[in-house]
Parts: structure tokens; sequence; C-alpha cells
């Protein structure tokens, strides 16, 4: 053996072995449980095997479990696939869609606040072409080392 590949397995074996412990128990009960085993459903399973592979290395290593203990969790996700990857697909579809209003709420927020600006620096405009712009408005004061303004806004 190469040792890439006593590597490999050293670190993924335990998943390997637990995924197809998990495999074959999964449908040992639905067996039991008088279902009708059919190739469709055994090959959708199949598909599903690397997913749930990925996902029991990954509890497992969170965890901190190796050997045996590894194993034992990657037969009770390939046991519970289906029910497992719905679960973390609506976890992961449920944080997207918030992460997608946050960002759209922010958005909207920007957006609103520049039209509002763009709105409100219109509206000085309007009343000091009009004369109705009232003193308060710092932006009219002419500098105090300014001179005589001249111009058409000059009145």
């Amino acid at each position: 053996m190469t040792p890439m590949f006593e590597a490999m397995l050293a670190k993924y074996g335990w998943v390997l072995i637990g995924v197809t412990v998990g495999f074959a128990a999964k449908y040992a009960l639905l067996i039991k449980k008088g279902v009708k085993v059919r190739a469709w459903l055994v090959f959708a399973d199949l598909l599903l095997l690397p997913l749930v592979a990925l996902i029991a290395f990954w509890l497992a290593t969170r965890v901190g479990w190796d050997a045996e203990a590894c194993a034992l969790l990657s037969a009770f996700c390939a046991v519970s696939a289906d029910r497992l990857v719905k679960l973390l697909t609506d976890r992961f579809l449920a944080r997207v869609d918030s992460e997608v209003r946050a960002i759209a709420d922010e958005t909207i927020g920007k957006v609103k606040q520049a039209v509002a600006n763009e709105q409100a620096g219109q509206r000085i405009i309007d009343d000091t072409l009009e004369g109705r712009a009232p003193v308060e408005y710092v932006a009219l004061r002419p500098h105090p080392r300014a001179g005589k303004p001249e111009g058409p806004l000059s009145k």
C-alpha cells in the first residue's frame, strides 16, 4: 500500500465502515417493516451516501471523536440519512434566507437614506430659490471671511 492510501484509510476508514454498516442497517430495518426494497430506492440512497459521509466526518471532527465512535456516528448518520439531509438542508436554507433578508434590509435602508438626502437637498434648493429658506440653514450662511455674494442667488 502507498503511504497516501494508508493515510486516507486511517483518516476516513472509520467513516467508510460506519456508513457501510449504517446503509446495510437501514435496509434491514426497511425489510423488517415490510417495505419492498426497489432498485431506485437503493440507487437514491447510494447517491446520498457521499453527502452523509461528509456530514458524519464533519460531526465527528466537531465532537472530537475518533475510531469506533466515529464509525458509530457514521452508521447512525447513514441510517437516518433522509432526515439528516432534510434537517441540514432546511437549516442551510433558513440561514441563507436570513442572510439575504439582512442584506436586502441594509440595501433598502441605504437607498431610503440616499433618497431622503436627495429630497432634503432639493427642498433646500427650492426654498432658497423661492426665498423661503429659513436662516437656520447652515449651508446658506455666508462664510465669516467671505465678501458680499454675487450671482443669481444673492437677493
